[in-house]
């Protein structure tokens, strides 16, 4: 999913397998007007900044370390996650 659409769950899962990017900004672009809400509320000091300013793509370490991410998951096990989520759900 979309930053500006994922960044504001309650839970932000990522695996080996996540990249995150704003492209948009490494062409010379502003983030959109959802971005400008949540980059200066980034966790890590200074890392929404560095997000918008860059537009460097971030890793499943990169997104636990500035807080844009809330919980590590090896992609192998995400259907045990999805599985464990649904029987919660069901009481």
């Amino acid at each position: 999913c979309g930053a500006g659409l994922g960044i504001n769950g309650r839970y932000r899962v990522v695996t080996e397998r996540t990249v995150f990017a704003m492209p948009e900004t490494s062409i010379g672009f502003f983030p959109d007007v959802g971005a400008n809400w949540w980059l200066p509320r980034v966790p890590r000091h200074g890392a929404g900044l560095y997000i918008a300013m860059t537009g460097s793509r971030m890793n499943a370490s990169d997104l636990i370390y500035t807080g844009l991410a809330t919980h590590y998951v090896p992609s192998d096990k995400l259907g045990s996650l999805e599985e464990a989520l649904r029987a919660a759900a069901a009481g």
